[in-house]
């Protein structure tokens, strides 16, 4: 019997597992974003532009950690980007990857970004980053739409 190759169907059409995910995804960021983070941008932008004090920068500053300004304004800035990242579904691997260790280090070093972060919540938020960092976004995602539009065979 001579090889047969499978026809080309072409993507996969989204199930109702994807929009599981995208409500997970888009679940995750928003409660992190809004309990956690909010505060934290807030009081970036006052450090920045008005030259206040800031809680994390102290916090930070009192773990030894050098340049604890500049850090603190960097993990604001790469969790605020990778949450964006990660609710559209573009590069959520990398982005969850990022959130992975950025909250991993909130986790371990333990950092208080706000009143309601606990550790049973920093587990959870780590158990879903490293869910989006293994298996993506599902085909509810800007990564899933490009990748297969980049699959299409070109007619011409």
């Amino acid at each position: 019997m001579p090889f047969q190759p499978l026809p080309d169907t072409g993507p996969e059409k989204p199930k109702s597992s994807d929009l599981g995910l995208l409500l997970i995804r888009v679940l995750a960021a928003t409660t992190f974003f809004y309990y956690q983070l909010i505060d934290q941008l807030v009081s970036a932008k006052k450090y920045i532009w008005e030259k206040t004090s800031w809680d994390l920068m102290e916090q930070l500053q009192l773990k030894g950690l050098h340049y604890p300004g500049p850090v603190a304004v960097i993990i604001a800035a790469a969790l605020a980007l990778s949450f964006v990242g990660l609710v559209a579904g573009v590069f959520t691997r990398i982005n969850a990857l990022v959130l992975l260790v950025i909250t991993g280090f909130v986790f371990i070093t333990p950092l208080e970004l706000s009143s309601t972060l606990n550790p049973q919540s920093l587990a959870l938020y780590l158990s879903l980053f490293f869910a989006f960092a293994v298996g993506g976004a599902g085909r509810l995602s800007l990564d899933y739409f490009m990748t297969a539009k980049k699959a299409k065979p070109k007619n011409g």
